[in-house]
């Protein structure tokens, strides 16, 4: 069991409540942050007072806050569907470790940046974390301007990424519009094959090919061969 985590610089020690988790909060109307808006900070602590202290500090800095006592609990619940970051304690009362936490999420393949916050490290820990894709780490009691910097960071990498899988989607949809024929001719014309060498490979006439390569091009809705190659490079095509 871990020893009480000290409670956060500038913020007084609260008196525990009852939850174990506290649903995404919004703070007060204001003028958010540029970095806060849809974003989400997931925190997993088991102090309450922590949690209590995080959930104002992030709040008033305009972000949505899901707060987890019990880390079985967040990987039941999953990662939030937009951009968000999370706040892993290290040192949990729990039967695992943050980063057997860590561990965990990276195996059910969720893609959510975070950073461990803990007051107790070891160098050990400190690789282990870091070697498993890891953002950073920071130590309790933690500056808050130092916080929110590299909640900061971890929130553009999120949004990057989800704006990432977000294209790819609308490709792959895309994508799926194309006959095999469409989608075979497509690729030849990538590899670098003229009409006239399509056509001779696959048995058609030249003008078919040419009907194929436009359709094609129109429901992708690109305009030139680099084009092509751009999306073929997004949802894993002629590789």
């Amino acid at each position: 069991m871990s020893e009480p985590s000290p409670p956060a610089r500038g913020f007084p020690e609260l008196p525990p409540t009852s939850a174990k988790c506290v649903t995404a909060r919004c703070h007060e109307p204001g003028a958010p942050p540029a970095t806060a808006g849809d974003h989400q900070v997931v925190v997993v602590d088991d102090n309450l007072n922590m949690l209590t202290a995080l959930e104002r500090l992030l709040t008033t800095h305009g972000y949505r806050v899901r707060l987890h006592q019990d880390p079985a609990e967040f990987l039941t619940t999953g990662p939030p569907a937009g951009p968000a970051c999370l706040l892993l304690d290290n040192q949990l009362e729990a039967s695992m470790t943050g980063v057997q936490v860590h561990a965990e999420m990276v195996r059910r393949g969720w893609n959510l940046p975070t950073i461990f916050l803990s007051a107790h490290w070891n160098v050990q820990s400190v690789v282990t974390a870091i070697r498993a894709g890891a953002d950073g780490y920071l130590t309790k009691p933690y500056e808050a301007t130092e916080l929110l910097k590299a909640i900061g960071e971890a929130l553009q990498r999120a949004q990057a990424t989800h704006e990432q899988n977000k294209k790819k989607a609308a490709s792959l949809a895309l994508a799926a519009t194309l006959t095999k024929r469409e989608r075979q001719i497509a690729c030849l014309v990538l590899a670098g094959k003229m009409n006239k060498a399509i056509a001779d490979e696959l048995g058609l006439a030249l003008v078919t090919v040419k009907v194929y390569r436009a359709r094609a091009r129109s429901k992708l809705g690109v305009t030139n061969t680099a084009e092509l190659a751009s999306f073929a490079r997004v949802v894993g095509w002629c590789s």
